[in-house]
């Protein structure tokens, strides 16, 4: 393995650890962030939507535990729930413009740190990378990239 590439890895951790885990509407449980990550990518290909019996399925877990963390990402705005026309005990899940904006945000820092390590040559202009943040500049990035309560 890269060594660098380990490196970033354990620095994207410290940084959602370290800076965003007090802020409720960071999602860094790893079965939150796949179901976030599932509904942009559907939203990007233009897929059909998942399902709540999707969701149980695949990661394996409980209805009752699959409704809370939706409910949650749901609450946080990041993800929309409909019904389907045809069954209404269908539920699809769908991603918002605020998911939309903020995995778009969070990928672009993504690939300019691993720019700034020198792993690729790839950046994404007028961007920060995660070198650039500290506690002070977090609240500044909110404001300038993700837009509060945009659904």
């Amino acid at each position: 393995m890269d060594s660098s590439l380990f490196k970033y890895s354990h620095q994207e951790l410290k940084f959602l650890v370290t800076q965003f885990s007090a802020k409720r509407e960071i999602v860094i449980d790893v079965h939150e962030r796949f179901l976030l990550y599932e509904a942009y990518k559907r939203h990007i290909e233009k897929s059909e939507l998942f399902t709540m019996k999707w969701a149980e399925q695949t990661l394996r877990f409980s209805f009752p535990k699959i409704y809370k963390m939706v409910d949650k990402l749901v609450n946080q705005g990041y993800l929309r729930r409909s019904r389907s026309a045809k069954d209404r005990r269908i539920v699809y899940i769908q991603a918002t413009k605020k998911l939309i904006k903020g995995i778009e945000l969070y990928e672009s820092m993504k690939l300019n740190e691993l720019n700034f390590l020198g792993i690729t040559t790839q950046m994404v202009a007028n961007k920060p990378n995660f070198s650039e943040l500290n506690q002070s500049s977090v609240a500044k990035i909110q404001s300038l990239y993700l837009a509060k309560n945009k659904k």
